[in-house]
């Protein structure tokens, strides 16, 4: 079994840039496109911190309108009309960067939908803020800065010990009492749980003729969750148990079919590397490419787990 690598944080423990002295300093070879940079990045759950100009310059990073930040899944952007997204939204509008993001498992699913379809580079999308934050939808590829993408959002909910509950049921109250009583936590359909987070047959399929046409072979891949076997991997000894299921399953069956340079993925609250072809984002912010640098002489480091 390949050692897990876990990456040591820099900086603070929201920020982590790794190695170079920043987006375009003098030091930096990290020169993924043409003209702008990609960084990674993972969950969020709708803690925006880590973006502050403040802390970017911290760790090196001056990002310009030519710059990327990918987020794997759990953004938390869209999770309901009130003032805290409007805000959100005029924050984001102003930043030079875009952000590109894959669905997690806690998002609005009904909030998304009521964004349009669009093509952009390639690939399916949806913009949240105009050119500022746009979502990859599942089972598309992206030419970016002459990288190809294969994004495919969603994951299980796993913080459902006390059930998926629901207002319309007759019992919902004493579900709730319950669930309450023994500390469990539980998720509201449709107000903190939606079941649109595992992908429908169609999306699946729609994935396959996409990376057909690239001949299964692509430069990356993002996601929310990984591989069953490597997720069976990453939770061996942690005391917690996360079900393989039709997305992990179908994720791998692409680890034995699909040719790719590097698999980003979140979901699982840790900033790790479990082998050289995959990494693990939640706080660290990486540049794309440098995986291998960043770990290199990094200790058995974890941060905080929050819930799935």
């Amino acid at each position: 079994m390949p050692e897990t690598v876990f990456l040591s944080p820099q900086y603070d423990a929201n920020v982590i840039l790794l190695q170079g002295e920043g987006q375009h300093g003098e030091d930096s070879d990290q020169i993924p496109g043409e003209n702008g940079m990609i960084y990674i990045t993972g969950d969020t759950h709708g803690d925006f911190a880590r973006f502050s100009a403040k802390r970017l310059r911290r760790a090196g990073m001056e990002l310009t309108q030519e710059d990327y930040i990918i987020i794997c899944g759990d953004f938390g952007l869209c999770w309901a009309k009130d003032k805290t997204f409007e805000y959100h939204c005029k924050n984001f509008a102003e930043k030079p960067y875009t952000i590109l993001w894959v669905q997690g498992n806690h998002e609005n699913y009904d909030m998304i939908g009521e964004y349009p379809l669009e093509e952009w580079h390639g690939g399916k999308v949806r913009h949240i803020i105009r050119d500022k934050v746009i979502l990859l939808e599942r089972g598309q590829v992206f030419e970016i800065e002459g990288k190809s993408f294969f994004a495919f959002g969603g994951a299980s909910s796993h913080d459902i010990q006390g059930g998926i509950l629901d207002h319309q049921t007759v019992d919902f109250a004493e579900q709730k009492r319950r669930a309450d009583r023994a500390h469990l936590p539980y998720r509201i359909l449709q107000e903190s749980w939606w079941p649109q987070e595992l992908p429908t047959e169609g999306e699946l399929q729609e994935g396959l003729r996409n990376l057909e046409r690239y001949h299964y072979e692509v430069d990356y891949v993002v996601t929310h969750c990984c591989g069953s076997s490597l997720q069976e991997r990453l939770n061996a000894g942690t005391g917690r148990s996360c079900a393989a299921d039709l997305l992990t399953d179908y994720l791998e069956i692409l680890e034995q079919k699909l040719h790719y340079k590097h698999w980003y993925f979140g979901h699982y609250h840790r900033d790790c590397q479990p082998d050289e072809r995959h990494t693990l984002v939640y706080y660290a912010i990486l540049p794309l490419e440098q995986k291998e640098s960043a770990a290199a002489g990094c200790g058995n480091y974890s941060v905080e787990e929050a819930k799935l």
